[in-house]
């Protein structure tokens, strides 16, 4: 996996003509998918988003990022360990004008034996959960989720290959796609790298938001007789309950 300070670099580099724009900072990344070229769009009516080049090479006009699964970046063979039970992922979410507002979505995908390659990635790890980000400019920061788990429903064991895939939807509808590849390891394996301060915090310019349903809602705002907590105070349980979610690791 790619040194977090190459990515950086990497990233960096190319911020002046990137379209896409998630960093996966821990615990790793496929690889730089900040990548944006070719015929602009404006200028290219038959672009389908990746353009096949005559030479044998790909454009791409928006950007690798808006590529389904991952983000144009094919599986890699040099993995991350990372914990069995779960661990942490920190993410740069505002490498692009226009992230002031954006939702999230954590998903892994597994390799079960016999395959190359995850058939998907379905299994939801996180709710879905929103970004406020300081600026519809290019920001730096980061958020962390200390402690993402692995589904109760399946059954993962050490040395299996799975992963983790992020979604980001922008606030214009765009969804944007990265991916790290890990193998699990016992938690206690000296091999995973160590969460720190320095690579798992949540600038503090950087506010969540949870998604959720509701049927005690009316159109005017005020609930239904059904239900005896008011649309405030249920809004505010939840806003506590992905904070403490996304809390930062001191």
């Amino acid at each position: 996996m790619l040194g977090l300070s190459y990515i950086l670099v990497a990233a960096a580099v190319v911020l002046e003509t990137a379209r896409a724009h998630t960093v996966i900072t821990y615990p790793g990344w496929r690889g730089n998918n900040l990548i944006a070229n070719g015929t602009a769009p404006e200028e290219n009516p038959d672009s389908r988003g990746v353009d096949y080049l005559p030479n044998g090479t790909y454009a791409y006009p928006w950007g690798m990022q808006w590529m389904y699964p991952c983000g144009g970046m094919p599986q890699t063979t040099n993995r991350t360990l990372w914990p069995v039970s779960g661990g942490a992922l920190s993410i740069q979410p505002g490498w692009f004008p226009g992230h002031s507002k954006a939702f999230f979505y954590i998903n892994i995908g597994i390799q079960e034996s016999g395959q190359l390659a995850p058939p998907n990635m379905s299994h939801t790890v996180v709710p879905a959960f929103q970004v406020t980000g300081p600026t519809n400019n290019e920001y730096p920061g980061q958020f962390c989720l200390p402690q993402v788990g692995m589904p109760a429903n399946v059954s993962l064991q050490v040395g299996q290959n799975i992963t983790i895939q992020v979604v980001e939807a922008a606030q214009h509808g765009a969804s944007l796609y990265s991916c790290v590849d890990i193998t699990l390891a016992d938690n206690n394996d000296p091999g995973i790298v160590e969460v720190t301060p320095d690579n798992c915090y949540n600038s503090s310019d950087i506010g969540f938001n949870l998604l959720f349903t509701t049927s005690s809602l009316t159109a005017t705002g005020s609930t239904s007789g059904a239900s005896p907590v008011s649309a405030p105070t249920t809004l505010g349980i939840l806003a506590v309950t992905v904070l403490m979610m996304v809390g930062a690791v001191l």
